[in-house]
C-alpha cells in the first residue's frame, strides 16, 4: 500500500507544472468609455519546449472578453461604472493553463454642460479591397459624431483577427481636428502586411474621446476582409508613383473661401500600383505646416499611365504666398524609388474685401456723398455771408420830371 502511495507521489512529482500568469493594465480606474490595454506579456511558461505558453485568452469582467490568442496584449472599453475583475487565462503546448486575474474601478466620466460627444465608427473599408497575402493595405474609416457636442480629440485603435484565431494589433491614429455634432471625418489606419489566406475581421474602437462620452455601446465596428493567395512569383520591377500636378481651384483664392485641390498621379514605374495614399498639407506664410488630409488610390495605376484624384476640401487661410505639398506614401507593391514623390505647388490667398454693411454706403458712395455734403455746406455758407454783410448807402437820384399835360381843357355847361 506504501508502494502505491509512494508511485502516486512519483507521478505527481513528475507531472509538469502549467505555466505562471501575470497580468498587468495601464490604468486601473479608468473612465466609461476609455479604451484599457491590457499586458499579459510577464507570463512565464514552465519551460522552452512543450511548457511554452502557445495562447492568451482575456476575460474583462464584464461579460466580454477574447478568444485564445497568440498576442499577450489586448484592449477594452468599459461601458457600465463598477469593479471589474479582468481575467487572462495562458495555456501551454501541453494544455496545462494558469490564470492571473486584476480589478479595474470603472469610473463616470464628466460630461460637459449641455451635451457630450458620441463618436461611432461608422464604416470602414480595407485598401485593396482583397488583398493578396503579403500586400501593404491601408483601412479606410468614417468617424461620425452623433452626440450633441464636439469632440476635440480621439483614438482609434484597429485590431486584426486572422483565420487562425490570431489577433494582431494594426495600431491606432487619430483625430485630426475636432469634430462637430452630426459631421463626419474618413482618417487612416497604419498601414499593414495582410497575413494569412482567408477571412479576417477587423475591429475598430473608438475611445479616450475628449470631453467624455456617455454612450460607448456605438464605439465598435466589424468588418470582414479576405485575404486570396498569392498566385505566383512577385512580378520583376516596381510601381513609382509621382504627384505630376496640382492645382488648386479656385487659382487665387480668398482668404475664407473654400479650395479643392486636383492632384494628377502619374505611374513611371514597370509594375501597376494597386493602392497609394496621398498626403497634402499647406505651408502657411507664417511658416504654419497645416495638415490638409489624405486621399486615396482607389483604382490600380498601370505603368505609364496618369489618373486625377482631388485632395479634401480645405479654407484658405492666411493672406499671402503659401505653397501645397504634396506627398504619396504607402504604395503597393512597394516602391523602390521614392525620390519624386513629393511636389510643392504655391497657391495665392487674397485679402477679402468687405462688403458694405446692410443700409450702408460703399466706400466710393460714401466719398462722393461727402463732397456733395462739403459743397453744399461751402454753398450755404457764401449765401449766409451774402445776406449778413452790410452795404454803403448811396444817393438817391431825383425823380424823373413828369411831361406836359396837352390835353383840352374840360367843356362846361352853359
Amino acid at each position: 500500500m506504501w508502494a502505491v502511495a509512494f508511485s502516486l507521489l512519483a507521478v505527481v512529482a513528475a507531472t509538469p507544472r502549467g505555466p505562471t500568469a501575470a497580468l498587468s493594465v495601464d490604468d486601473v480606474t479608468p473612465v466609461v468609455g476609455q479604451i484599457v490595454h491590457f499586458d499579459a506579456s510577464a507570463s512565464v511558461g514552465h519551460d522552452e519546449g512543450k511548457g511554452r505558453i502557445v495562447s492568451y485568452e482575456f476575460d474583462f469582467g464584464d461579460g466580454t472578453g477574447t478568444r485564445e490568442q497568440s498576442s499577450p496584449m489586448a484592449s477594452h472599453a468599459y461601458s457600465l461604472v463598477g469593479p471589474k475583475w479582468a481575467t487572462v487565462t495562458v495555456q501551454d503546448a501541453r494544455g496545462n493553463e494558469g490564470s492571473a486575474s486584476v480589478r479595474i474601478d470603472v469610473q463616470a466620466g464628466s460630461p460637459p454642460t449641455g451635451g457630450a460627444p458620441d463618436l461611432t465608427p461608422k464604416s470602414a473599408y480595407p485598401i485593396p479591397a482583397q488583398p493578396v497575402e503579403g500586400q501593404v493595405a491601408i483601412l479606410s474609416i468614417t468617424i461620425t459624431n452623433v452626440g450633441n457636442a464636439t469632440a476635440e480629440a480621439a483614438t482609434i485603435d484597429v485590431t486584426d483577427r486572422r483565420p487562425n484565431g490570431t489577433v494582431v494589433s494594426i495600431g491606432a491614429t487619430s483625430l485630426s481636428a475636432s469634430l462637430p455634432p452630426e459631421a463626419s471625418v474618413v482618417v487612416y489606419s497604419p498601414t499593414f502586411v495582410a497575413m494569412g489566406v482567408g477571412n479576417h475581421s477587423l475591429q475598430i474602437v473608438v475611445g479616450n474621446v475628449t470631453p467624455a462620452e456617455t454612450d460607448v455601446e456605438d464605439n465598435t465596428l466589424t468588418i470582414g476582409m479576405t485575404v486570396l493567395p498569392a498566385t505566383g512569383p512577385p512580378p520583376e520591377g516596381a510601381p513609382d508613383l509621382a504627384p505630376q500636378a496640382a492645382e488648386a481651384s479656385p487659382a487665387q483664392p480668398v482668404e475664407g473661401e473654400i479650395v479643392s485641390l486636383s492632384i494628377t498621379i502619374v505611374n513611371r514605374g514597370t509594375v501597376a500600383a494597386e493602392s497609394a495614399l496621398i498626403d497634402v498639407s499647406d505651408v502657411r506664410p507664417n511658416g504654419t505646416i497645416v495638415s490638409i488630409g489624405a486621399t486615396v488610390l482607389l483604382t490600380p495605376l498601370e505603368p505609364g499611365t496618369t489618373v486625377v484624384v482631388y485632395g479634401p476640401s480645405f479654407v484658405a487661410e492666411g493672406v499671402g504666398e503659401h505653397e501645397v505639398q504634396v506627398t504619396i506614401r504607402s504604395v503597393a507593391p512597394a516602391e523602390t524609388d521614392v525620390s519624386d514623390n513629393t511636389l510643392t505647388v504655391p497657391m495665392t490667398v487674397l485679402s477679402a474685401t468687405r462688403p458694405p454693411p446692410n443700409g450702408g454706403f460703399s466706400v466710393d458712395a460714401a466719398l462722393l456723398a461727402g463732397g456733395l455734403a462739403a459743397a453744399a455746406v461751402a454753398a450755404l455758407l457764401v449765401a449766409t455771408w451774402l445776406l449778413l454783410t452790410p452795404r454803403e448807402m448811396e444817393p438817391l437820384e431825383p425823380p424823373p420830371p413828369e411831361p406836359p399835360d396837352d390835353s383840352p381843357p374840360p367843356i362846361r355847361p352853359p
